[in-house]
């Protein structure tokens, strides 16, 4: 009754005779059960009984979970500690959009998150699979060699000057530009130290990190938008103003006399080009939800911070690929 009523039968499409596919009904059984299985685990780990959990409780519930998962059998226990704090921040990036630091059971269980997290149950998973999946060991350790190879000084975190190497794809170098890389060193958490010469600085941790690679990996979402809107809100105003989109255009002008192109556009009508394709309820100003229903919110965010994105929008249409490669800055 609990798993097969006439409301089950009627999720499932049916075949001319009437009848469901039992091979669509058992993939969804195993579905439900999981997630059941998953609201009891988690039982164990709600200590303050509210229904939420903490990023400790996560995980600890993440380290017993990873004996059931075989795609992660080959993981290192010196890569342990790091494997944990990639998959727990993907959960709070989507999940704790108020960064309360704890997360309702009911939004895990829900969200597609856990779904990729508890595919790695299945032990037929192909390669293509494994690298698309966030919470894979392969996903993993690519993302912490990524943060290896960006942290030149070898001390565990990310300076300025290191971030603005990151590349999301992009060619050797990367595109992002210097105003918008300080702005997520005011706006992100960030521990004070001292360069090699005893200057003191602000760098990032590797959470933080991970915090800003899952707003460039899925930055359309409204989850990055609201990341990117705070670091463009410069006044935090809620609102950017025409100056705002001007500000950090700018920078992308810089960065394009910087690799040697020419930009091949103005300032005035880049920010007009914005507005038209956001169209703000007021047309003064665009807000977090202007950005987020104009559904080009992760395009106009790589043209006002990303000389490299910029480039393919504005050269979109003479550097279509032909090859099935995509278009990026010459280096």
């Amino acid at each position: 009754r609990h798993f097969f009523g006439a409301e089950h039968f009627l999720r499932f499409p049916n075949d001319p005779w009437g009848r469901v596919s039992i091979v669509h009904y058992f993939c969804w059984l195993r579905s439900k059960t999981a997630i059941l299985r998953t609201r009891i685990e988690f039982s164990i780990y709600d200590h303050s009984t509210d229904g939420t959990l903490g990023e400790r409780e996560l995980e600890q519930w993440v380290s017993d979970l990873l004996p059931q998962l075989p795609a992660l059998r080959e993981l290192r226990e010196e890569f342990f500690p790091f494997y944990k704090v990639t998959a727990v921040r993907k959960f709070f990036f989507f999940l704790d959009p108020r960064r309360r630091g704890r997360i309702s059971l009911q939004k895990m269980l829900s969200s597609p998150i856990m779904h990729e997290l508890l595919e790695l149950r299945r032990g037929d998973l192909g390669q293509e699979e494994l690298r698309q999946n966030w919470f894979s060991l392969e996903y993993a350790e690519m993302l912490y060699s990524d943060y290896l190879e960006l942290d030149a000084d070898q001390n565990g975190m990310l300076s300025v000057g290191e971030l603005m190497r990151f590349r999301g794809g992009a060619p050797p170098g990367g595109g992002l530009t210097a105003p918008f890389v300080q702005r997520v060193f005011q706006e992100c958490h960030t521990y004070r130290t001292k360069s090699d010469d005893g200057v003191a600085q602000s760098e990032l941790d590797y959470k933080s990190y991970l915090d800003f690679v899952l707003a460039h990996s899925y930055k359309g979402t409204p989850e990055a938008l609201t990341y990117f809107f705070k670091l463009l809100d410069l006044r935090r105003a809620g609102r950017l103003l025409g100056l705002d989109l001007a500000y950090f255009f700018r920078a992308v002008l810089e960065k394009f006399d910087e690799l040697g192109e020419e930009p091949n556009c103005l300032v005035a009508d880049v920010q007009d080009e914005i507005f038209d394709m956001v169209k703000p309820a007021d047309p003064r100003y665009i807000t977090l939800q202007d950005l987020i229903n104009c559904r080009v919110g992760d395009t106009i965010v790589g043209m006002l911070t990303d000389a490299h994105a910029f480039y393919q929008h504005d050269r979109r249409e003479e550097l279509m690929p032909h090859d099935g490669e995509g278009a990026t800055l010459p280096e």
